[in-house]
């Protein structure tokens, strides 16, 4: 049977089934589990994805506003339902790499982290979603199921759960529901830590050519869909409006100012960066022109 570190295809059990109710049980002792009304799900506005710039957004009707906004919604909820179920498999992962009893007991605190903030944002949707081959986790998944412990502790703490930290922070402070910025800001501390706990074992790490070629090859490829600019948004508006042409989608990506957008996110990954990336490679992703976002027409 094929691995799955990533838990992207592990199947759920069913709600009647004896470890179901152990395991609700067990959250229950962790905090508030009390179920609530999921409304529409628009936990985010308009103006949070930039669709207030977007005239075809603007001039759509309401029922086609409603689609667009739901599509974008839901595409962010679903994302770090993911990266949370992803979390999971690749700290128990790192506690099977461990080279020390004190790293392994801190990456088992570390996978509760992970299980407790999944079950936290799985009380967001009325069902689990499935997983739909994006293009970003299927690339986490991917990775995750390398071996190689300097690849991952640079790809996964170091970049990943840094940007994590913002990107937790942002969905937080515009979130128009409660419950789920709360939720979000109750993650914070636990990402800081993983995300710290990378950058000083990568401090005293001697890398070998292979984990430089695997570092390198990995953030390429992350950097680009970051350079390429809000793509799910794009096709959310598409699902939400029918056929886009390419001017229609050049005009998207104008009005969404994505060359600015991308470049402020390209500019953080580099600064996270800074504190776990071998120079070297740094420098070669500078030469490839790899934190120069693509213009619009191009996206």
């Amino acid at each position: 049977m094929a691995r799955s570190i990533s838990g992207f295809t592990l199947p759920s059990i069913s709600s009647g089934d004896r470890l179901q109710r152990i395991l609700t049980s067990t959250l229950g002792q962790l905090g508030d589990r009390e179920t609530f009304d999921h409304g529409q799900g628009l936990y985010w506005p308009a103006e949070y994805f930039g669709l207030n710039q977007v005239t075809l957004f603007q001039q759509a009707s309401a029922v086609e506003k409603s689609t667009i906004l739901a599509i974008a919604n839901q595409d962010l909820l679903t994302e770090i339902y993911w990266v949370e179920q992803a979390g999971v498999g690749y700290m128990a992962k790192m506690v099977l790499l461990a080279e020390s009893k004190e790293e392994r007991i801190l990456y088992s605190l570390f996978a509760a982290d992970e299980a407790q903030h999944l079950c936290q944002i799985e009380q967001f949707f009325q069902q689990k979603p499935e997983f739909n081959q994006d293009s970003f986790l299927s690339f986490m998944g991917q990775l995750l199921e390398s071996d190689d412990k300097a690849l991952l502790l640079t790809m996964v703490q170091v970049v990943l759960e840094g940007w994590g930290l913002s990107h937790y922070r942002s969905l937080a402070s515009h979130c128009q529901n409660d419950r789920l910025t709360a939720t979000l800001q109750s993650f914070l501390a636990a990402e800081a830590r993983h995300h710290a706990t990378g950058v000083q074992q990568l401090q005293t790490w001697s890398h070998d050519q292979l984990s430089l070629k695997n570092i390198y090859q990995a953030l390429r490829e992350f950097l680009q869909m970051v350079q390429v600019g809000p793509q799910r948004l794009v096709k959310a508006i598409e699902q939400g409006k029918g056929y886009l042409s390419s001017d229609d989608r050049r005009q998207i990506f104008t009005e969404l100012q994505t060359e600015v957008q991308s470049q402020n996110k390209l500019n953080l990954l580099r600064s996270l960066m800074v504190h776990g990336v071998p120079p070297e490679i740094l420098s070669r992703l500078e030469e490839q022109q790899c934190f120069v976002p693509y213009a619009a027409e191009l996206c």
